[in-house]
C-alpha cells in the first residue's frame, strides 16, 4: 500500500488523502486514520490487553484496517456528522465493529444503524453476526459493515447508532471512502 499523505481537513482532523475520511473512533489515530472525531454522544473505552481478538477476520472483513483501530470504540447511542465532503459525491461507508464485553454471547448487544435518516442496520448484533460467518465465540471478531451514500448539498454525511433491543450500540472505527466512477 502506498503511503498517504496527511491533509488537514475539517475542524483541523487529519486525513488521509483529500478525499476519503478515516476515523479511529475512541482512539488517538495512526498514520491512517485521523483521532476519533465528528462524533457526540456516548462514550470510549478501549479493548483490555487480555481480551484475545482476530480484528481482521476473513469471512467478515472485506477492508483489513490496522488492528489497534480495533481496540478503541465509542459504546451508547451517539452520531457521527462527517463534514467537508463533496456534494453530490458517493462514498462508501465502512463500519467496523468489535465486541469484547459479551464475547461469545449473541443476543447482548443488539442495535440499529442509520445512514443519513435510513436505517442501514436493524437489530444488528455483532457476535452473531461473526458466529453466522463461522467464528467460534471464544475470541472477539471484527466485523465489518458498508454502504452506499450520496453527500447532499450540505457536504454532510451522518451515522446515527441508536440504541435497540439489548444494551448499547458499539462502534470501532468508520471509513467513507469515495467511489470512482
Amino acid at each position: 500500500m502506498t503511503a498517504l499523505a496527511l491533509a488537514f481537513g475539517g475542524a483541523g482532523v487529519a486525513q488521509a488523502d483529500p478525499t476519503a475520511v478515516l476515523i479511529d473512533v475512541g482512539g488517538a489515530g495512526d498514520a491512517t486514520f485521523a483521532p476519533d472525531a465528528f462524533g457526540t454522544g456516548g462514550l470510549t473505552e478501549t479493548k483490555p490487553a487480555s481480551a484475545p481478538s482476530l480484528p481482521n477476520w476473513g469471512p467478515t472483513t472485506a477492508h483489513p484496517i490496522p488492528a489497534d483501530i480495533w481496540h478503541t470504540s465509542r459504546y451508547l447511542e451517539s452520531t457521527y456528522a462527517v463534514t467537508g465532503l463533496t456534494p453530490g459525491a458517493t462514498y462508501e461507508v465502512r463500519l467496523y465493529f468489535m465486541d469484547w464485553y459479551f464475547k461469545g454471547k449473541p443476543g447482548k448487544r443488539v442495535f440499529d444503524v442509520a445512514v443519513d435518516g435510513t436505517k442501514v442496520l436493524t437489530d444488528f448484533d455483532i457476535i452473531a453476526t461473526a458466529i453466522a460467518r463461522g467464528a467460534d465465540g471464544t475470541n472477539s471478531f471484527g466485523v465489518e459493515r458498508d454502504f452506499t451514500a450520496v453527500v447532499g448539498e450540505s457536504g454532510t454525511v451522518t451515522i446515527d447508532f441508536i440504541r435497540g433491543k439489548e444494551d448499547q450500540p458499539q462502534v470501532n472505527a468508520i471509513a467513507l471512502v469515495p467511489v470512482t466512477p
